[in-house]
């Protein structure tokens, strides 16, 4: 399950279809490993200007790595 830090941020991506939210959740990037996925437990935040942004581990190695979703 995912950890909810901002209620706005969840609507947002809530509303992007689910299989767009699948691809994006596959397609991080982490310094170690290059392309990868993020693992379950990341946090979806709204960052001003950016848009959403997921935080959490890497699949494969487990270092923190974040995936921006633009406006």
């Amino acid at each position: 399950m995912n950890n909810i830090s901002d209620i706005d941020a969840m609507r947002k991506w809530n509303s992007i279809p689910k299989d767009i939210r699948e691809k994006l959740l596959q397609n991080v990037y982490c310094g170690s490993c290059g392309v990868t996925a993020i693992a379950p437990g990341y946090t979806i935040t709204q960052e001003k200007g950016l848009g959403i942004l997921l935080n959490g581990k890497c699949t494969k190695c487990g270092q923190k790595v974040c995936r921006v979703i633009e406006e």
